[in-house]
């Protein structure tokens, strides 16, 4: 990085400031206090071209557009810019957007993740094949299916679509299903269909130089009908280390006795959940459309790329459909910004949701509805039974964001 250049709203935020650069470890760096069109006249004063601007716009809004119009005259066309403030607006988003920011942060904005941001190379929207070693991942022709379910932000409702797929695909489609809740620490599936598991996933995580066996596997299982599933502990628990090669250890012995395999992963980004992702044939990626689910959703696709995940391996999926958020982004922004186009939706239906969970059962055994209808879709395709229905957008659509330019 040759020369960061913080614009801040407010002098209290100079640490954080601070605290970015050290991360980043630029040639060189300056932090200015003030408005983006006062930064313009700086830098003209200055001589100073940056090749990165960190944005600070606070509570401004959308006023501050047309500052940003003025800051661009100021820099190069290949500038890298990241705004991040206290404003949640999807118009103000938008016009960011549309101005050549990269990406926009809400604050406190994590410094480590900010300069993630700052460092991502643009890719073009049909990106080569990225040149690194490659990593062992399961073919795609193989009969047998690894579909993982990861959210993009916390709360986006991945358990719930992994649990509700999975209960599908063991009722209404032929070959074995297993269900493995590897949220360790906060996993629900056992409380919700009112299971009983002393062992399950604990038996791997707490013991993994015990390695893996079909006799292993068969003591952690629970039946729910059907469907059988490998339980997180019922107490929250100190998360112990595990390897990454447990967790391939893992999905190769429960290939030999299912057909299809879902895992429900925590919302953390470790070696053995990256390792996870890479085992997969269909890696479902579950997101709302609001600021902060598309923001972490962008992050999570450029994590992909860096594990070599190919991308049509990649499934997104748009919760809560329909839900009237004062925030909503609309879908095709979505899709632009992930370089994704989205897979499948579900609809807003807390209610079905809630009488689920009181019953202790799956969405799929409630009355009929339309997030059952959605679910039933989303569930064929993964498991083949009809091709997956893409919106008009494609990947070709985005690549990452539009360089900052006069």
């Amino acid at each position: 990085m040759r020369a960061l250049f913080f614009i801040l709203s407010d002098p209290s935020r100079q640490p954080w400031a601070e605290a970015v650069a050290q991360i980043a470890a630029p040639a060189s760096a300056q932090i200015f206090v003030g408005l983006p069109s006062q930064a313009a006249q700086h830098l003209a004063a200055q001589g100073f071209s940056p090749s990165h601007i960190v944005m600070d716009i606070g509570n401004h809004g959308q006023q501050v557009l047309p500052e940003i119009d003025v800051l661009a005259e100021q820099c190069e066309p290949d500038t890298r810019v990241i705004a991040v403030g206290d404003a949640n607006d999807v118009q103000l988003y938008r016009g960011l957007i549309s101005r050549g920011v990269i990406d926009y942060l809400p604050m406190p904005a994590n410094p480590a993740d900010l300069v993630e941001a700052l460092r991502a190379p643009i890719r073009p929207a049909a990106p080569a094949a990225p040149v690194v070693a490659p990593v062992p991942t399961m073919a795609l022709g193989s009969e047998k299916r690894v579909i993982t379910f990861l959210s993009a932000a916390s709360g986006d409702g991945a358990s719930t679509a992994a649990l509700n797929t999975a209960y599908a695909m063991s009722q209404l489609f032929n070959g074995t299903t297993v269900l493995v809740d590897m949220d360790y620490q906060f996993g629900m599936v056992a409380k919700h269909l009112a299971l009983q598991n002393q062992y399950g996933i604990r038996d791997l995580f707490d013991h993994p130089e015990r390695g893996i066996d079909a006799m292993l596997i068969k003591r952690m299982v629970a039946n729910y009908g059907k469907l059988h599933v490998v339980t997180a502990p019922a107490e929250l628990r100190y998360l112990p280390s595990v390897s990454a090669e447990a967790v391939r250890d893992l999905v190769n012995i429960l290939k030999q006795n299912y057909d299809n395999i879902i895992i429900d992963l925590p919302h953390v980004w470790l070696p053995w959940v990256a390792t996870a992702c890479q085992q997969s044939t269909h890696l479902v990626l579950v997101a709302q459309l609001w600021l902060k689910s598309v923001s972490h959703a962008a992050r999570m696709m450029r994590a992909f790329r860096e594990i070599n995940v190919p991308l049509d391996r990649v499934h997104t999926v748009v919760n809560r459909s329909g839900a009237k958020f004062k925030e909503a982004i609309e879908q095709k922004d979505f899709e632009r910004v992930c370089g994704s186009p989205v897979r499948y939706t579900l609809n807003n239906d807390i209610k079905t949701i809630v009488a689920a969970e009181a019953a202790a059962q799956t969405v799929m055994e409630m009355e009929p509805s339309a997030l059952a209808s959605d679910i039933m879709k989303m569930a064929r395709g993964l498991a083949g039974l009809s091709a997956p229905e893409a919106t008009e957008a494609t990947a070709a659509r985005a690549g990452l964001f539009a360089r900052f330019s006069k």
